[in-house]
């Protein structure tokens, strides 16, 4: 027999606070981990594979 929306227990409020303050937690971990990331930069061999790259599409097309 299948619970109807009544038989679900109701969340606290302090477990909705708890959720949000994880949710929020990771986030701000998240955001630090991308900028750190975004600071490093691309690394040289891969800008330099990249336009190899693209001149052999380049060359490719003709």
């Amino acid at each position: 027999m299948a619970k109807s929306p009544k038989d679900k227990p109701e969340k606290s409020k302090a477990a909705d606070t708890r959720g949000q303050n994880s949710n929020a937690l990771i986030a701000s971990k998240l955001r630090g981990y991308y900028d750190t990331i975004i600071d490093e930069g691309t690394p040289s061999h891969l800008i330099d594979l990249l336009e190899r790259l693209h001149e052999a599409e380049l060359k490719a097309k003709k």
